[in-house]
């Protein structure tokens, strides 16, 4: 039987099969990408973007902490507001934090004032009454306003114990004396001179009403003294009899003597010398005020 080429399946079934199409694809178009070689330049690159970029962040991430740390290091000053690093700064028991400057000048006014009692060598913010203690103080003073802030509190300081008598040395040693009587002598373990602890003067051999009577009338410097004061018009305490001016400001006085001061202070009208309560005073300037030049004892003193 005779066929054409065209319609012979034999030749159909030797035919081979059709080769598939090959379809091009890119990554865009979700097909995985091609393969890159180890040593090709496209993956040396995209290996050196991707460690730079790490290098990057942890650069990043360690400028950050340094820069945290550096604000935990550091305070603002309660007095000058300025910032300064930890350790420069005095960190008190009450939890404020003041520079070294600040508080040495702060001290350096209560020291030279005699104010270093606990209850007035306290926080310098308003309103905190918390002590500085001696090893706060003693860290940013000099030697010299160290040593007279010990020698105040020296000065200040007065014995708890019934039998304790404290004396002060005309050389500038202070003393304990523990004993049974109101008027002895102690040696001063600075001078080695003996020392009535009673008026705190050397006078051996005399009582003290003979030894102030006696000085009273030769001692030159003390007359020349007693002329200063009445023409410079100052006053005694009524209290412990320490000498006393004003310079401006009104007629009730504190005595700041260390007798006085103990015992929380004196109050006294500077016109007419007479001890007075913090309650007294609008009755003792009730015409006047306790600005003018009159009290209720000197009406006829009349203002320069």
């Amino acid at each position: 039987m005779a066929c054409s080429l065209d319609s012979c399946p034999a030749l159909e079934q030797l035919s081979p099969s059709p080769v598939p199409a090959i379809m091009a694809c890119s990554v865009d178009n979700g097909c995985a990408p091609e393969q890159l070689s180890p040593c090709s330049p496209a993956r040396r690159k995209k290996e050196t973007s991707t460690d730079s970029g790490i290098a990057r962040r942890l650069q990043n991430q360690f400028d950050q902490e340094v820069a945290e740390k550096g604000a935990k290091e550091k305070f603002q000053c309660k007095i000058c507001f300025c910032d300064d690093k930890l350790e420069n700064g005095v960190n008190l028991d009450c939890g404020h934090i003041t520079c070294r400057d600040c508080f040495a000048s702060y001290l350096e006014v209560k020291i030279r004032e005699k104010c270093v009692s606990e209850k007035e060598m306290c926080c310098p913010m308003p309103k905190c009454f918390c002590p500085v203690t001696d090893h706060q103080a003693l860290g940013v003073l000099t030697p010299a306003l160290t040593e007279r802030f010990l020698d105040t509190r020296a000065e200040f300081y007065r014995p708890t114990g019934a039998w304790e008598r404290h004396c002060r040395c005309p050389c500038g040693h202070a003393i304990v004396v523990v004993c049974f009587l109101n008027e002895g002598f102690v040696e001063c373990p600075g001078c080695k001179e003996q020392v009535c602890y009673k008026c705190q003067e050397r006078h051996k051999g005399y009582t003290c009403a003979a030894f102030w009577k006696w000085r009273k009338e030769n001692d030159s410097a003390q007359q020349a003294f007693d002329e200063l004061m009445a023409s410079e018009g100052w006053k005694n305490c009524p209290a412990c009899q320490a000498p006393c001016s004003r310079t401006q400001g009104c007629n009730f006085m504190t005595c700041q003597a260390a007798e006085c001061k103990n015992k929380g202070g004196t109050h006294f009208c500077y016109q007419c010398g007479v001890q007075l309560k913090r309650a007294d005073v609008p009755f003792h300037f009730k015409e006047y005020g306790p600005f003018s030049q009159f009290c209720k004892n000197k009406p006829d003193v009349f203002e320069i």
